[in-house]
C-alpha cells in the first residue's frame, strides 16, 4: 500500500510539475519577437501594428467560454486572429502553444502578452484592450 501511495505522489507531483512548466514556458515569451508569419497569414492582416491570436481546439472542454467573448469581439474587431490548433499545427507550433485556448498580443513585432487556459470574460477583454 505504501509503494502505491508513494507511486501517486510521483505521478500527482510530475502533473503540476508538467503545469508550472508549460506556464513558464508560455510566459518566458513575454517580450520577445513574434514569429515569422508572411508564408501563412494574410500580408494585409499582418501589416496592422497590433494583434491578437486567439488559438482554441475543438476537442478542448475549456475553450468553450472563450470562445463565445472572441466571437462577440470577431463582429465588430479586424485585430482578432481566430486559430484552430488542430487545422493549423504549424502557425501553433511558431507561437509555441503548448495548449489551448491561448490568447497572445503581439504588437510592434513582439509578443506583449500571453493568457493560457479558460478566462474570464472581462481578463480576456483587457488583453484585446
Amino acid at each position: 500500500m505504501d509503494r502505491l501511495a508513494v507511486f501517486f505522489a510521483l505521478l500527482i507531483a510530475a502533473y503540476f510539475g508538467f503545469q508550472f512548466w508549460l506556464l513558464y514556458r508560455t510566459r518566458n515569451q513575454q517580450g520577445r519577437p513574434a514569429p515569422e508569419l508572411s508564408d501563412l497569414l494574410d500580408p494585409l492582416l499582418l501589416a496592422k501594428p497590433r494583434l491578437v491570436f486567439y488559438f482554441w481546439s475543438p476537442a478542448c472542454p475549456m475553450c468553450g467560454q472563450v470562445t463565445r467573448v472572441i466571437d462577440g469581439l470577431l463582429e465588430s474587431r479586424d485585430d482578432i486572429v481566430k486559430i484552430n490548433a488542430m487545422e493549423q499545427p504549424e502557425l501553433a507550433r511558431r507561437f509555441r502553444v503548448m495548449g489551448t485556448p491561448t490568447l497572445l498580443s503581439v504588437s510592434d513585432g513582439r509578443i506583449q502578452r500571453i493568457l493560457v487556459g479558460a478566462k474570464s470574460e472581462k481578463a480576456i477583454r483587457e488583453l484585446v484592450g
